[in-house]
Formats: structure tokens, C-alpha cells, sequence
């Protein structure tokens, strides 16, 4: 299931990249992007979630690479309305913050 919302997200964002993802206990976070080695990292957590939710997650660390900054800059935001226009970027990070709260530091 991974490997297929990677090639989603990828597709929304137009991501030629080569990119992985992996799962693995995060102890600050729910996921991060490696930009040395084009590898999402997703704490298990992550998993528990819906299938968009998930789709949203990937979105968001395939936006830092394209945008190339680990900040949410305007390029970012940029990157994430291209893939959940209208403010939909918003709404699921919303729902993801709220459910995963526990993990977030």
C-alpha cells in the first residue's frame, strides 16, 4: 500500500525523483524526508491513519524535497495547494495533527 500512495503523491506533485519510504520508530516526529538519499521516513504510527491521510503525509515530506527546504516556506505551500487545493492542504494537515497529537512533540 505504501509503494502505491508514493507513486500518488509523486504524481501530484510531478516528483521525478527517485524516492523511498520506510517505517521505523521516529522519536520527535511522525515522518521526515532525507534529501541525501531520497528516503521518507514514516514513524508507524502513521499507518494507523486513513488512506488520504497517509496520501497527505507523503505529500507533505515529497513538498520539502521539491521545494527544497525542511521549512514551510512559500515554496512549500506551494507544492502542497498543488496536490490539495482550496485549503484542503490545511484541513488534513489538521486532522493528521489532531489524531497522531500524542506523537508530535
Amino acid at each position: 500500500m505504501l509503494e502505491e500512495l508514493l507513486e500518488r503523491a509523486k504524481e501530484l506533485l510531478e516528483c521525478r525523483r527517485p524516492v523511498k519510504v520506510k517505517v521505523r520508530p521516529l522519536k520527535t516526529s511522525v515522518a521526515r524526508i532525507s534529501f541525501k538519499y531520497g528516503t521518507i521516513t514514516l514513524d508507524p504510527s502513521v499507518l494507523e491513519l486513513e488512506e488520504e491521510e497517509i496520501l497527505y503525509v507523503l505529500v507533505h515530506e515529497l513538498a520539502h524535497l521539491k521545494a527544497e527546504t525542511t521549512y514551510h516556506s512559500s515554496a512549500f505551500w506551494k507544492e502542497m495547494e498543488r496536490a490539495f487545493p482550496e485549503g484542503k492542504a490545511k484541513e488534513l494537515e489538521d486532522r493528521v495533527m489532531m489524531k497522531l497529537h500524542g506523537k508530535m512533540v
